[in-house]
């Protein structure tokens, strides 16, 4: 599951200089520093094979799984490629502490000479792969891995994938709290999802790489740091995918609970999902603290701004989900909208159209009601209360519900403009009601010159006797 906020746009006034250095420098390790990585793990592994050294560890590491083994163990080839050999050998954390502690070749073995000289050669090579020598292994800790590991990546997907959801977050937080501390947070963040491969990935020999865990940590002081802000935010399940607002600190537990799955799911992924959950807790934890030291965040100092551009997000989201037909999903939203500002026309017309869909709810008779209700001032006016009206009192269940005040207006205004129809409708709604209104003989007189105009004599008579004797 993937899950991007979708806040606000890049503010250039404010330019995020720390977000945009910190990609920079990313894009600079993998294509300057990493580049020739490939050659030179190559070059280990194949003095790893040529030496012999790998045929002298994957014999101790048969004997070694041999005297491990257990039910569920599948069997082992007598001899792999040389590729394969390491990667079973060096992803075994048991043997590879044991072998590096001269615990498995031991001093007193004929072999261990040999091997402890061809070994010393092999980890010189690998120390030259940045990659390895710069990634975080819990095994063999270093202080400058722990900050290291974040600026290296595994391939060009890695980091485009990490550089977009540092692009997205980053920004927002550097916004927030200002360059010097984004940029202290981001390393502290990042050192904290560092902190639970220490704790659950402890004594491992493959090295940790990639911004993700930092970045995560970004996502987590997000949540917090907006709080109870409403973002409008972009998701994709599987094939589906759509836009939702909800509160910021909503996507804090949806961030975990991903991870978690993912965890459970796939125990023995290449992807490190414990440093995606520790640097997710690490920021939500930075951010707390500070909130808690009053620390001055600058998206509560802009609320007018971020409020009405907030409006506006939701009340797109709310017009796409009417485009599509999603109702039901976009009534909420637009009613919230309308309680927020309920003189917005745009607002109260596409919650009269999504309120149809219950036309015995108030909500649909109160919005309704509200748009017949207002004054007439331009030709826009005017075709809009001609479609609320026929849009209400053909959808309208038990029937309409307008007040006599406002029939009584609706019918001398519809009799002005000529709409014969529709005043028809009001003329019968009020004989049945036996309302009077002001003025109700003259506009019965109107009405029968309209039915007139219609070629419909008959109704005309009526009206003009109803006019002659208007109920009491």
């Amino acid at each position: 599951m993937i899950i991007i906020p979708l806040d606000r746009k890049l503010d250039w006034h404010n330019f995020p200089v720390v977000t945009f250095g910190i990609i920079l420098i990313n894009i600079l390790c993998y294509f300057v520093w990493q580049s020739g990585d490939d050659g030179r793990y190559l070059q280990a592994i194949d003095y790893y094979g040529e030496s012999g050294l790998g045929d002298i560890e994957w014999k101790y590491y048969l004997n070694y799984k041999s005297q491990h083994a257990t039910a569920e163990l599948e069997p082992l080839p007598d001899k792999p490629d040389t590729y394969l050999q390491y990667s079973l050998i060096v992803r075994d954390d048991g043997f590879m502490k044991k072998l590096l502690s001269d615990q498995v070749v031991t001093p007193d073995n004929t072999e261990y000479p040999d091997w402890k000289k061809k070994r010393k050669q092999f980890n010189q090579l690998l120390a030259k792969v940045v990659y390895i020598n710069w990634g975080l292994r819990t095994a063999l800790p270093r202080w400058d891995s722990i900050l290291g590991h974040m600026f290296l990546h595994g391939g060009i997907m890695h980091l485009l994938g990490n550089m977009i959801f540092l692009l997205a977050v980053g920004f927002l937080v550097e916004g927030a709290i200002g360059h010097a501390a984004f940029l202290i947070c981001y390393l502290l963040v990042g050192s904290g999802s560092a902190g639970f491969d220490f704790v659950f990935r402890a004594n491992d020999f493959t090295p940790s790489i990639g911004a993700s865990g930092a970045v995560a940590g970004l996502m987590g002081m997000y949540t917090v740091l907006y709080w109870k802000k409403r973002i409008r935010f972009f998701y994709f399940v599987f094939v589906y995918f759509d836009y939702v607002s909800l509160p910021a600190i909503a996507l804090l537990p949806l961030w975990i609970g991903n991870e978690v799955f993912y965890i459970l799911a796939y125990p023995d992924s290449n992807v490190n999902y414990f440093a995606h959950l520790g640097g997710l807790l690490t920021g939500a934890l930075v951010a707390a603290v500070i909130r808690l030291l009053h620390f001055p965040v600058s998206q509560e100092k802009d609320e007018p701004n971020q409020a009405a551009e907030d409006f506006s997000q939701r009340f797109e989201w709310a017009q796409s989900l009417c485009d599509r037909l999603e109702y039901r999903r976009a009534l909420p939203v637009l009613s919230e909208l309308h309680a927020e500002q309920p003189e917005n026309i745009p607002v109260m017309v596409l919650l009269h159209e999504a309120a149809r869909i219950d036309a015995q709810g108030d909500v649909f008779h109160r919005v309704s009601q509200r748009l017949l209700s207002r004054p007439v001032v331009d030709s826009a006016d005017k075709q809009l209360r001609k479609e609320i009206f026929r849009t209400y009192f053909k959808h309208a269940r038990p029937g309409p519900r307008l007040n006599r005040l406002l029939v009584c207006d609706l019918l001398d205004w519809f009799i002005g403009i000529g709409a014969y129809r529709e005043a028809e409708l009001l003329a019968k709604g009020i004989a049945k009601k036996h309302w009077q209104c002001e003025q109700l003989s003259e506009m019965l007189y109107r009405l029968a010159d309209l039915a007139e105009e219609h070629g419909e004599l008959r109704k005309s008579e009526l009206y003009r006797g109803a006019a002659a004797s208007p109920p009491g």
